[in-house]
């Protein structure tokens, strides 16, 4: 996405729900790509990039599916899971970057987001404009299910 140009190469979106739907959110990160059809045509492809991507995980609630084996094998790129189950925090490879985040206000969750992408030196109105946009998207997720 050209609007995180300053800081990622690309954004993409995963459904991390089911272990169906994260195969189907990279399996079309594959095809869009044109590098092939499968999740891993998918992962291969963002541990040959040099460049900074994001790969956002999301609704990941499921502490029995291991997320790790969709993670790329490389040591670039960066990584957000979103869940409402506090037991996948297992999943983050640094403990320190988990963040509970239920009860912020969108203000508040926006700028936990900007501050934990390391976008605080190059925010723009357009960058504050779409963290506020992956803020709400998130919120729709929660619209009636009750978050502990």
């Amino acid at each position: 996405m050209s609007c995180y140009v300053s800081r990622f190469s690309d954004v993409y979106f995963i459904d991390a729900s089911t272990a169906e739907t994260i195969a189907a959110g990279l399996r079309n990160i594959a095809i869009a790509d044109g590098t092939g059809e499968s999740e891993r045509d998918a992962l291969d492809l963002l541990a040959k990039q040099r460049k900074e991507w994001l790969l956002f995980f999301d609704s990941a609630d499921d502490i029995n599916l291991n997320l790790r084996e969709y993670f790329p094998k490389c040591s670039h790129g960066n990584i957000l899971i979103t869940s409402r189950n506090r037991e996948t925090r297992h999943h983050a490879l640094n403990q320190r970057s988990n963040c509970k985040v239920s009860g912020l206000t969108a203000e508040e969750a926006k700028g936990l987001l900007l501050e934990i992408a390391g976008l605080g030196e190059t925010l723009t109105d357009e960058v504050e404009s779409l963290a506020m946009t992956i803020v709400k998207v998130c919120n729709l997720t929660l619209v009636g299910l009750s978050v502990q």
